[in-house]
């Protein structure tokens, strides 16, 4: 989850920007840095890009930074048997302990347990985790090759087509560090292929314009495929400030299920998870009627 903090700029100084966070927030030059460039501060309602070190007397200044106390909810389990557990994971919930510690999946649920995969911390849903090495390594080699089906709900700006397939090639972005990916052209040499498969579920209308539901099927599993093919679109997720979303309590992305055979036994396993409360506010279609492969 995310946790808003506003503050009133009351100097020009060239460094103020960094020393404003530094002092209100109580965090490292380097960690004051790092919100500036993944896209966590805003200066008077526009986002502060990472060559901004200037704020003028009462500007606002508005930072969003992850919650980091014990509320985070504790995973739920989905599916489980003596070589696979699948969980719905909370937003804001690691998958894998982090630099400073703190909760994650690898901590709160009783091992030994392996990730063939990993959601982004602040996406929620369902997760795989193996019992052993050699699930783990059968379940990645799965998903290497597009046997696992992995369907996501995001919550978008604007109104996409009923449906289509993005093609783009997704690589680190260079100069923008190295959290954030970008796309590429499928002729271009950099990054890697990537396929993402988009229905639109839904649609609002708020005071900020309008918003969608949009359910994706991945074809690839690219770092933050997703997020940069969403943003590539012209649809940015909302609350998603590292590509283009604008500001909301979560990163509005929820990997809702899985369609895999187990395995050991052989057995089609089909799950899903909810979406979270919170996440749109009207009821949601049966979007399993929209899609057919």
């Amino acid at each position: 989850m995310s946790k808003k903090h506003l503050i009133t700029a009351a100097t020009s100084d060239p460094r103020a920007l960094l020393a404003l966070l530094r002092a209100r927030l109580g965090v490292s030059e380097a960690e004051a840095r790092r919100a500036v460039r993944e896209g966590s501060v805003w200066i008077d309602g526009r986002r502060a890009g990472p060559t901004v070190h200037t704020v003028s007397a009462g500007q606002k200044v508005t930072v969003f930074v992850a919650e980091t106390s014990s509320a985070i909810p504790r995973p739920q389990v989905v599916y489980e048997d003596r070589d696979l557990l699948v969980v719905n994971k909370p937003a804001g919930l690691l998958c894998q302990p982090g630099r400073r510690g703190g909760p994650s999946l690898l901590t709160m649920l009783p091992g030994p347990l392996w990730l063939p995969h990993r959601l982004d911390g602040e996406t929620s849903g369902l997760t795989m985790l193996a019992r052993s090495a050699e699930v783990c390594a059968r379940l990645g080699q799965a998903l290497v090759e597009g046997r696992i089906e992995r369907r996501y709900l995001a919550r978008v700006v604007g109104v996409p087509e009923a449906s289509g397939r993005i093609e783009l090639r997704i690589g680190k972005s260079a100069g923008q560090g190295a959290s954030m990916m970008r796309a590429y052209p499928t002729a271009s040499t950099a990054g890697d292929s990537a396929v993402s498969h988009f229905w639109c579920q839904d649609t609002l209308h708020t005071a900020h314009g309008a918003q969608s539901l949009v359910l994706v099927r991945l074809e690839t599993g690219r770092t933050h495929q997703v997020r940069v093919h969403m943003m590539a679109s012209g649809h940015p997720i909302v609350g998603d400030m590292l590509y283009g979303g604008p500001p909301f309590e979560r990163l509005a992305l929820h990997a809702t299920a899985l369609d895999l055979v187990h395995p050991r036994t052989g057995k089609r396993l089909t799950l899903v998870a909810a979406l979270p409360s919170g996440f749109w506010p009207q009821p949601v279609p049966d979007w399993t009627q929209s899609i057919a492969s």
